[in-house]
């Protein structure tokens, strides 16, 4: 259901933003100016359909949540970035403080984490007509329900408090703001607009991540949101390990970052790495986004803030290039539809190149992809990632696969280093696969990921041309069948290929789009003989491809 209401919005967004850029010249400034109004109440539209699908995820209980480290000294600098330039352009005072105690990692979801802090800091602006907002940390050792086991066996609780000097909330509005689609203001004639729904994904989010939110508020004088979240760590020392000046860390100055005016919403404000901006001074990899628009940026930027990457964020295909020319990147993910040069030049000029060619790239588009165009990028890209309501988590998985893969060692054969992935060996050359999938886009990675090992693929996007394929009398050495298909799933194609003399004793891997306990077990009853999850660790792939036709 996220794809089908966000492809028609992608559309969109994508033609409103093409008649503002009036390329042709041939438009009347009201006529740009409606464009720019469509494109505005799309992107509104949008954050309502981010909104309502978190929720939904939330309430479904199929959020899951990537725990990590989190490094406490990012914090500061992630909210001076995010909104640093909202206070400027409010006129609101906003202090932040990183109070000493604190220690020096979280064990978190720090996309999540940030999620809620956005949302509250963002709301805090949104309610704060003058005055001030601060934002503190620091280890607390009460605030929260008595009730609340999760907290009170913790090691450490740290509270993240937003103070405003706002509008306020009554005393009978301060539980009923947490329900999803209320507001304090419910009246036809409110002041202030909005879902009502930020609130209601701050505290599930909040819980899952074992946690608590508590408010304080008085109209007329302002709000106090805190977020209690435990810190549960395997040793004692460590857990009194501690920054006493985390809050004392320079912070650049804002004059050298690329500032970017938005809405509401904890990604529509922000600040994206400006060519060169480093994100983390030892950073162990280094990434170049390659996309117009400014709020796409602050997001992929936002998105590997936690990982220790070097991001570099720049808006047109020249920039790119010129860049390429001159530094070395681990992954380049690429917007088809920029200004100017557009993605498709880019690959072009990428591919004619043999020393810019070895560089991964990561095709993150809106854009409704033909069978011809998806066949092009097919060879060119390691992956595509479309842009619809779960792609932040593909779009993620997806740069951190490629950027866990080993440097290849020198080779004069440049052309088997492509794209990322290691050169034929002879246990696979030659050998016939067959590929099993409905999503074309995965037909087209896979394939260029194994024609690169000199294989022989042929793919067919149905459980049923699968067998019938088999049924003709043709000849495969092994078979990749992907779990979730229409009308006949993988696991009953699976089945009935083992039916069959030609796959009786043949090798079959299963793929499927996420590993749920159990999953396992299922493939292989059904007829599997090994199994991975996506998305593919090309590493992985190729080592379980040898395994078995080695055998």
């Amino acid at each position: 259901m996220s794809h089908e209401l966000r492809t028609p919005l992608n559309s969109l967004l994508i033609l409103a933003q093409e008649l503002a850029a009036n390329p042709d010249g041939n438009l009347l400034q009201k006529q740009i100016e409606y464009a720019t109004i469509i494109r505005s109440s799309g992107t509104d539209l949008l954050k309502l359909i981010n909104d309502i699908l978190d929720l939904s995820k939330i309430e479904s209980g199929t959020v899951a949540l990537d725990i990590s480290n989190w490094p406490l000294e990012e914090l500061k600098p992630m909210l001076e970035r995010t909104f640093r330039h909202v206070a400027e352009a409010t006129k609101i005072a906003f202090h932040i403080e990183l109070r000493p105690g604190l220690p020096m990692t979280l064990p978190t979801d720090p996309q999540r984490l940030q999620q809620i802090l956005n949302n509250l800091l963002s709301n805090a602006f949104k309610f704060t007509e003058k005055g001030k907002v601060e934002f503190i940390a620091e280890a607390a050792a009460s605030g929260w329900s008595p009730s609340n086991e999760a907290l009170n066996r913790a090691s450490l609780v740290i509270a993240f408090r937003v103070l405003d000097t706002g509008i306020g909330i009554p005393i009978e509005k301060q539980k009923t703001i947490f329900e999803p689609f209320t507001q304090a203001d419910g009246s036809t004639s409110r002041k202030f607009g909005g879902t009502g729904l930020g609130l209601s994904i701050c505290r599930e989010l909040t819980r899952l991540l074992g946690g608590e939110i508590r408010l304080q508020s008085e109209p007329g004088v302002g709000s106090i949101f805190t977020v209690y979240l435990p810190l549960i760590t395997p040793s004692h020392q460590r857990r009194h390990e501690v920054v006493e000046s985390v809050d004392k860390r320079p912070v650049e100055p804002a004059e050298s970052r690329v500032l970017v005016a938005a809405g509401e919403g904890p990604w529509q404000a922000g600040a994206v790495a400006a060519p060169g901006e480093r994100n983390g001074s030892e950073a162990a990899h280094s990434l170049l986004v390659v996309e117009d628009d400014p709020v796409q940026r602050q997001y992929i930027t936002d998105l590997m803030a936690p990982s220790n990457t070097r991001t570099v964020a720049v808006a047109t295909g020249d920039e790119a290039l010129a860049l390429l020319q001159t530094e070395r990147f681990d992954c380049v993910v690429l917007d088809l539809g920029l200004p100017g040069m557009s993605g498709w030049r880019v690959i072009e000029e990428l591919q004619s190149s043999k020393a810019l060619g070895t560089t991964p790239l990561l095709v993150y588009t809106a854009k409704d992809l033909t069978r011809r165009e998806e066949l092009k990028l097919g060879k060119a890209a390691r992956s595509i990632v479309i842009k619809d309501a779960r792609s932040p988590e593909r779009l993620k998985q997806e740069i951190a696969e490629i950027l866990r893969e080993p440097e290849p060692e020198a080779t004069g054969d440049v052309e088997l280093w492509a794209n990322g992935s290691e050169s034929a060996e002879g246990a696979l050359a030659g050998k016939k696969v067959l590929v099993v999938d409905d999503d074309i886009r995965n037909i087209f990675a896979l394939t260029a990921l194994l024609e690169r090992q000199k294989m022989d693929v042929v793919s067919v996007d149905s459980g049923q041309e699968a067998l019938d394929l088999l049924r003709d009398g043709d000849d495969f050495d092994i078979a990749l069948v992907d779990v979730m298909m229409p009308e006949m799933d993988g696991y009953e194609a699976m089945s009935r290929m083992r039916e069959l003399k030609a796959f009786a004793e043949r090798p079959i891997i299963a793929l499927t789009a996420k590993a749920m306990k159990g999953d396992r077990e299922k493939c292989i009853e059904a007829g599997a003989s090994d199994y991975i999850a996506k998305p593919v660790n090309n590493a992985h792939l190729l080592a379980m491809l040898k395994s078995w036709l080695t055998r």
